[in-house]
């Protein structure tokens, strides 16, 4: 599949958004599951990238990560899928999650 990004580049678009929106957890480049490239995926039109991030599960998480999204594209990130499969965007709604309009918009595109 032809990309416009190298894992390398993933890696770095989801390490900066991590540190920019101050979230958890720890990008482990040195594992092969971490960083997965897909033709597409919810919400992202053409090719996407999913990095996992590795997390220390709280009493009220599901699970020990959570997945960045990001576009091949847009070369950035869409959004977020956390540990309890919500979706999160930090770039666009500042730290309250997602909107009902954002998702909407987000899945509602017949274009995707």
């Amino acid at each position: 599949m032809k990309t416009n990004l190298s894992t390398d580049q993933v890696f770095k678009i989801a390490q900066d958004y991590k540190e920019q929106y101050k979230l958890s957890g720890i990008i482990n480049n040195s594992l092969e599951r971490t960083i997965k490239v897909y033709d597409g995926f919810d919400g992202v039109k053409g090719v996407a990238w999913l990095v996992l991030v590795s997390i220390i599960p709280t009493i009220y998480e599901a699970d020990d990560e959570y997945t960045i999204i990001i576009s091949d594209e847009k070369e950035k990130v869409e959004y977020i899928i956390d540990p309890n499969g919500h979706y999160y965007s930090p770039h666009l709604t500042g730290s309250s999650g997602i909107t009902d309009k954002e998702f909407d918009a987000i899945w509602d595109d017949d274009d995707i």
